[in-house]
This record gives structure tokens, sequence and C-alpha cells, in this order.
């Protein structure tokens, strides 16, 4: 987890991706940490394409321009089937 962390903060070059805030950054994650994603996509919840390099404000502000994903979103990206109850 450290590691992919550290490559998408290089790969940003530590600017957030919304309004370019050179400090106080954090990571999104684009399908959202829960319980049951954490145990159904543990192999990609971490993966550098789920992840965005955003502020704090951007981020606990949910600023436009802050991708989400649904199940459906996330599946597709990885081409994987989805492992949840909601078929497609």
């Amino acid at each position: 987890m450290r590691y992919v962390c550290f490559v998408v903060f290089m790969s940003f070059k530590k600017v957030c991706a919304i309004c370019g805030r050179k400090n106080s950054l954090t990571l999104h994650h684009k399908l959202p940490q829960t319980k049951l994603y954490k145990r159904l996509y543990a192999d990609f919840i971490h993966h550098e394409d789920n992840l965005q390099v955003v502020c704090i404000d951007c981020h606990l502000s949910k600023a436009r321009g802050l991708v989400v994903w649904s199940e459906k979103d996330f599946c597709s990206h990885f081409k994987i089937a989805p492992r949840g109850k909601i078929k497609y």
C-alpha cells in the first residue's frame, strides 16, 4: 500500500488534481473503501487507477472534479465481473 501511495503521489507531482494546491494532500479512492468493497476487491481497492491525489479541502468539500465510481464503473475499468450482490 505505501509503495502504491508513493507512486501515485509522484505521478501527480504532489499537486491536487482538482485545484492545483501543493500542500495538505491526501489520496481519494474513486470506489469508496467500505468494509464490503475492501473484502470483495482487496486486490484492486488500492490500485493506482482507483486513487486520485487531492488536497484536504477538495476531498472534504466533495469538489467538482472529484471522481467517484460506482461498483459498475469500477468493474468496467478493471475488466472484472462485479462481486457484489448487484447484477448489471
